[in-house]
């Protein structure tokens, strides 16, 4: 959904979009907290704390014309999409690389997978309800991603099927981005696409691992 309002807190003049990441991430977090245990829910919020710090810093990156004028503005700005983009690719490898390491079992993975989905529908939802719209995308988007983060967490044994439950994350914004404004050339679907790849990339090389593991017994 695009941003269609800007929302004055105290002195600073938010964008919608940075409101609704807000909010998905604390519900998303709490949500973990409550059905998963605090171990889950701390590794979670570890991953959106990296996202976050390294979205801020890559300013620098993106514009540093304007940081080396004015070092102050590594405070007032961001990286944009580009430097959410490298926050989460860095929280990907960071992951993997503690997964081959064996710091990072399939029940966190199970964890920040249904945290990336939970978070992606929360902020798309509060995207509807804080942007003007078109009615019928917005219903869309609210009862497809609602849909489909219920089947998610209502799954059992989601860690068998994280890689068929990745394929539909994917498949299920692909639709929902094609009855909203900016079709497929949107920025949150770039994320799902990103996130969904991760997922079916690490649980595949590990069922290849074990599979020739257990072919040389």
């Amino acid at each position: 959904m695009l941003v269609t309002k800007l929302y004055v807190i105290g002195n600073i003049t938010v964008p919608s979009n940075w409101i609704a990441l807000i909010v998905a991430f604390i519900i998303a977090y709490s949500i973990i907290r409550l059905r998963l245990g605090k171990v889950s829910a701390t590794l979670f919020s570890d991953a959106v704390f990296y996202i976050i710090i390294i979205w801020k810093l890559s300013v620098i990156i993106t514009d540093f014309s304007t940081v080396i004028r004015a070092p102050i503005s590594i405070v007032y700005f961001n990286g944009g999409f580009t430097g959410f983009c490298l926050g989460l690719l860095f929280v990907a490898g960071r992951i993997w690389f503690d997964w081959i390491r064996g710091k990072v079992d399939k029940e966190s993975l199970v964890a920040l997978f249904t945290g990336a989905v939970t978070v992606q529908t929360i902020f798309q939802v509060m995207m509807v309800l804080l942007n003007k719209g078109s009615l019928i995308a917005g219903i869309g988007t609210v009862v497809i991603f609602i849909a489909l983060t219920f089947f998610v967490w209502r799954i059992e044994q989601i860690g068998d099927h994280i890689a068929l439950i990745s394929m539909l994350f994917m498949a299920a914004h692909i639709f929902v981005a094609t009855i909203q404004p900016k079709g497929l050339l949107n920025p949150p679907l770039f994320i799902t696409l990103i996130i969904g790849v991760f997922f079916i990339a690490i649980f595949k090389v590990t069922k290849v691992q074990t599979e020739r593991g257990s072919g040389f017994e």
